[in-house]
Formats: structure tokens, sequence, C-alpha cells
């Protein structure tokens, strides 16, 4: 098996969750050093009489028992050796435990006195282990050289980034994206910003939580519960798209005394006047058990946006990263579940609660720095949702990218950074 990291339990490694966990048994038939050598005369009435369990298998002519026991935190029985023998053992390397044990809960080494980091942060615990084909393993990590943080929050565990030190910058990704997206943001801002990234809950690096899927209150729960882990103090920067506006805006609205500034990228609160649900949207989220079955077990919502949510075809880097983590049906639910959650219909469970979001838009937060980001071709938000939200925030400032779709951070991220860097830092 790979050594553990220096990061310690709740650091996996440069390789997070897609870490490989090669086979760490010794190869078939080879010594153990650590096992005592058999007497040439072989065992003793005694060690008979002892039951040891390998010997009864050979006896009992079963070659798969009989084999040797490959090496591990659980891998041996604990009767194939005395006490006596097992202390005589020599100590072995560390080893990373396997993928399906439970993790032990281990303190971020930034939140001890006199830690590197900028911050006290709260312990955070690794997430279930999610293995990858190596494929999906390529040239995207590149672009993603950041160190994977986990928070446990009563959801689930739930993996963040946490880059640099100062004031903080809180980006909120929709779907079916992840903090991949903000990659280049992240990497522009650690020099003057704790920058923090985190994944939602069944999205990302995040543990997949058994359950019921989650709705928008229960979204704006858990990043609620995140924040008060990570970032308990002072003022936040808020920086959101797609799902991740109201999320963060439903935050954002019940805690107005946290928000520094808040920029919107192709996002909405309500559906504006004369807006229509585009049919590569509508034929997910109106058919269904038909939709789930399209977005989750076919995987379609995912990697058709990678297609139509950009004027430029990605770079094949930018797509394996974003499309990374939604490789296989079971990691896909919450990107179905987002989909279902589109409150279209007036009876939708999500619609009073965005409905409570939007009333308190204007009067908790007109009075903050808006930045608005839009991608002018976006099929989903299109320039409409930018006109309401600028018609109800008139002193925002706004970004009209007229060559960028939905993820307009990979379309035209150069201009993005200038008008991200003028909004926080005034230069």
């Amino acid at each position: 098996m790979k050594a553990r990291g220096p990061g310690g339990a709740g650091d996996p490694g440069p390789d997070g969750p897609f870490a490989a966990a090669p086979n760490a048994g010794a190869a078939p038939g080879a010594p153990d050093p650590a096992r005592p050598a058999a007497d040439a005369s072989g065992p003793s009435k005694a060690a008979r009489d002892a039951g040891d369990p390998a010997k009864a298998a050979r006896d009992a002519g079963d070659p798969a028992k009989a084999a040797p026991i490959a090496s591990g935190p659980s891998a041996r029985p604990a009767s194939d050796a005395g006490p006596q023998a097992k202390a005589a053992r020599p100590a072995r390397e560390p080893v990373t435990p396997d993928p399906h044990d439970e993790p032990p809960v281990t303190p971020d080494p930034r939140a001890a006195p006199g830690g590197p980091g900028p911050d006290p942060v709260t312990p955070v615990a690794p997430a279930p282990v999610m293995r990858l084909p190596r494929a999906e393993e390529g040239p995207w990590r590149l672009e993603y050289p950041f160190r994977s943080r986990y928070a446990p929050l009563a959801g689930g565990s739930m993996h963040y980034l946490d880059e640099g030190s100062g004031p903080a910058l809180l980006m909120v990704h929709g779907n079916p994206t992840w903090s991949f997206m903000y990659r280049k943001v992240v990497s522009a801002f650690r020099g003057g910003f704790r920058c923090l990234a985190p994944d939602h809950l069944g999205m990302g690096l995040s543990e997949r939580p058994a359950g019921g899927r989650r709705d928008l209150a229960g979204r704006a729960a858990d990043l609620g519960e995140f924040i008060d882990r990570v970032v308990p103090e002072g003022p936040v920067r808020i920086l959101a798209h797609d799902w991740g506006g109201p999320v963060a805006l439903s935050w954002a609205v019940r805690h107005p005394e946290r928000v520094a500034s808040v920029c919107l990228m192709n996002t909405g609160l309500r559906i504006p006047q004369g807006y229509s649900l585009p049919w590569r949207l509508a034929c997910f989220q109106r058919f269904g058990r038909l939709g789930t079955f399209m977005a989750r077990d076919l995987g379609l919502f995912a990697r058709g946006l990678l297609k139509a949510g950009t004027v430029r075809p990605l770079p094949p880097a930018a797509a394996q990263g974003l499309a990374a983590p939604y490789s296989r049906r079971e990691l896909r639910d919450a990107v179905a579940g987002f989909v279902s959650d589109i409150p279209w219909r007036p009876d939708h469970p999500s619609r009073a609660y965005l409905a409570e979001t939007d009333s308190l838009f204007e009067p908790s937060l007109s009075g903050k720095p808006f930045l608005l980001a839009w991608g002018m071709q976006d099929f989903v938000f299109t320039p409409l949702f930018l006109y309401d939200i600028k018609r109800r925030i008139p002193r925002a400032r706004t970004l009209a990218l007229q060559r960028s779709g939905h993820y307009l951070l990979e379309d035209e991220p150069a201009k993005i950074l200038r008008a991200l860097t003028r909004f926080w830092t005034g230069r």
C-alpha cells in the first residue's frame, strides 16, 4: 500500500480521495519476514493442538485458505500467532488504511497553536475514498494542485479547498460542477486572500451521503454549518455560480452582517418575466423518473454541459476535470437531485423557501457591493436573469461577456479575473 502522506488522516495527499490504493499484500508465496521460521521437523503436536488456521486449511486441502495472508490493518486473523510471536515482530512501515475502513478524525494541523495557517480551523475528517478509473486521473490534476480538506458536517464529510490567508473569499459552485471550476480564481487570489471553495455534499470530492436527496433548504443549512466550522467570524466575500447562487444567497440574506460583498455569475433567485425553460433542461426536469434516469444512470446532464456549457470547446484537461467526480452512476445522485429540485412548478417543495430568500434579497443585501459577471450566451441563465438582478440592485457593477456561455470561467477567465481584482482590491 501507499504510505500516507504528511498531512495525516485528514489530508489524503495531493491525490485526495482519488488516490489509488494498490494491493499492499506480499506476492503469493513470498515469505513474511515478521513470522518466525518454522522448525525443519515440522510443527509439534502442541502447535497442531493450538488450532493454527493455516495448518488446518492445508490439512483440509483448501489452497485458497492456506495461501499466505496479506499484511494490512485487519488482514491477519488474531489466532495465527501467540502473544509472544506478535510481540517479537518488528515494526512495519506506516500504510494507508483500507479505503473501506472508517478513518479517524484528525485535527487540521493549522488549528494547532503556532501552526502555519492564518486562522484556527475546525478539526476535519476524510471522506470515504472514491475510486475512479485510472484514465480519469490525468492532466486535470496539474490544474488542481491544491490540498484537499474535509469538514465533518451533520449530513456527511464535505470536501473543500482552503488556500492562502487574509480576507475570506467563499466560492460556491453549482450543478454539475465542483471546486475545480474555481481553480483559476484560487490560484490568482490565494496570495492575498483566504480562498475557500467547498464541494456540496454528494458533489465533487465530498462524501456521497446515504439517504434522501437534499433540497435547497438542506443545501443552505450545509453551507451555514460549513461556514460556522471553517470561518466562524469576520466578513465573507461571496462568489457564486448557477445553483451556488440560491444556496449562498439563502445563507447571506439571513446573515447580512457577515457579508462583505457579493459576486454572482449566471444564476438567479426567481424566474424573470418572459423566460421559458430551455428544452435541453426541460427534458431532465419535467419527466420525473425518466429525467432522473438520464441524469444519474446515463450521465447525460453532466456530459451534455461539457459541450453546451461553453462557447469554445473545452481543453481536454478542463473537460476531464469537470467530469472526473461524476464518472459512475453512484457518484451522480446529487447531480440528478439538483435538477429535480428546480422549483419550476408553483407547488414544488423548494418553491416556498426560495421565495422567502428572494423576499429578503433586497432588504438584506442591496447596500452591499455587487458584481454581476455574465456569460451572455448561456442557454440556461440567459441575460433575462442578469437584467432582473440589475433592476433590483442598480448599483451593481456588470461584466457582460458576449463570447461566454454557462461555464464563463472556462470561456473568458482572464476578463473575469481582472474584474474580480478591481472588485476585491480596488486596483
